[in-house]
């Protein structure tokens, strides 16, 4: 055979396409299939014989923001919060008695000009909710990053060894004479894509529930559609502190997000602005009336975005 490694230049070619485009094909589709298969994957561990209170268990169950929501959720309930109807929170009555989470949250919405997103990114809130995601890690509940670190170092390693004989086969051609473009447009793709992996190697550090983490959530949700179908056997329930009952405005947020709270004018009015002015947890307080003299009741509304007095506002 005259033929450089026993493999003419145009078969040499396809092969060295099809090895690239199966890395490329891998490297593309394997960490949704990964994230798929561990979201879908039965939680068998078992969760910590210490449950996470509501807060921690919002974390776990959508992350950060998640967890502050459920703060706002908190509060609201408590009537230490309202939403107007521009979504702006205002923080009413005295300041939380328990530290953290709380706290931070009722400060942040002093003055009445933040949004939920604006007590977000609060300064004083987000390191109360680095303080959760820290605990959660040092239970085992939640890991950095996602845990293909070395899949991508292994991707990395197959587009430099495809680089590397296609740098070889390059120079034994250019030495015999044989014509060597396509496999150098090649290269450069095969160069690119190395960069392009090399670069990405290290991946997300966020944080995602660990087994444990996940087998919690899903008990909590279990939980919570046996107290929604069995209310008065969890009544007295607090099994994930945070004076939030399972069957609580604040349980159902950590679940399932802002959307879910009870309230549906309320959380649209949490959610894009609509709607009037409350105080979380129902109706006025004192017999205090609305503006134009209407008296507050369920499901009510403030006229023209005031709220009623007594340090509350019209329930939802």
């Amino acid at each position: 055979m005259d033929e450089p490694w026993g493999i003419s230049g145009p078969q040499f070619l396809l092969i060295y396409g099809l090895a690239l485009a199966v890395v490329l094909l891998v490297q593309l589709s394997w960490p949704a299939i990964a994230r798929s298969r561990q979201r879908n994957a039965p939680a068998t561990v078992e969760p910590p014989p210490v449950q996470p209170d509501v807060y921690q268990l919002a974390y776990l169950a959508g992350g950060a923001d998640r967890a502050i929501d459920t703060a706002i959720a908190t509060l609201l309930e408590q009537e230490l919060l309202r939403v107007s109807s521009k979504g702006k929170l205002s923080a009413i009555g005295k300041r939380p008695a328990r530290k953290g989470l709380e706290r931070a949250v009722h400060d942040a919405a002093q003055g009445g000009t933040s949004t939920v997103a604006m007590v977000r990114k609060s300064p004083s809130v987000r390191p109360e909710a680095d303080k959760i995601r820290e605990d959660l890690e040092r239970r085992g509940l939640l890991a950095a990053g996602d845990g293909l670190d070395g899949f991508r170092v292994g991707i990395v390693v197959a587009y430099a060894a495809l680089l590397l004989i296609g740098i070889v086969r390059a120079v034994n051609g250019a030495q015999l004479g044989r014509p060597i473009g396509g496999l150098v447009g090649l290269l450069f793709v095969a160069g690119i894509l190395t960069l392009i992996a090399y670069t990405a190697r290290k991946g997300s550090k966020t944080s995602h529930p660990t087994d444990a983490g996940r087998a919690i959530v899903a008990r909590a949700r279990e939980d919570a559609k046996a107290a929604e179908e069995r209310p008065e056997e969890f009544a007295a329930t607090n099994r994930y502190g945070g004076g939030a009952l399972l069957v609580g405005a604040a349980a159902a947020v950590a679940l399932g997000g802002i959307a879910l709270y009870p309230d549906e004018e309320m959380s649209t009015a949490l959610l894009s602005g609509g709607g009037s002015t409350w105080a979380g947890g129902g109706g006025s307080s004192g017999g205090s009336s609305c503006g134009g003299g209407s008296s507050c009741s369920s499901g009510s509304s403030c006229g023209g975005g005031s709220s009623c007095g007594g340090g509350g506002g019209c329930g939802g």
